[in-house]
């Protein structure tokens, strides 16, 4: 049995989601581009490259944590994706979509709490 989680756990947990929450963007910016091109290239090596750090880190963090709460915390990457698309692709920050954001929240709580 996994034991409890410290916060240096869980902040871990929450750069590595922030690094994933990036791989949208790199993917998104690779597409701008001519396929093949150095734009596309380099973008989608950025991402390819994020997805290993992810990946590695994700391994890390899931020896301290239990799985159900480490995925169930990737909920945040919603709002970390619609941030990020708002700074870096013009996308537009609804109503909708930040409702839908914040219905995510309680579940995290919920499944995060009854761990303790």
């Amino acid at each position: 049995m996994k034991s409890k989680f410290d916060f240096k756990t869980f902040a871990v947990l929450h750069f590595i989601l922030l690094l994933y929450s990036f791989v949208g963007v790199f993917m998104k910016l690779a597409f701008t581009h001519e396929f093949l091109s150095w734009g596309f290239i380099m973008f989608a090596g950025l991402a390819v490259m994020f997805l290993g750090i992810y990946a590695i880190l994700w391994q890390q963090v899931l020896k301290k944590l239990p799985l159900t709460v480490a995925f169930t915390n990737k909920a945040i990457c919603i709002v970390w994706g619609m941030l990020w698309g708002a700074l870096f692709l013009g996308d537009a920050i609804t109503w909708y979509k930040i409702v839908g954001s914040l219905i995510v929240f309680p579940g995290v709580v919920l499944v995060v709490s009854s761990n303790e």
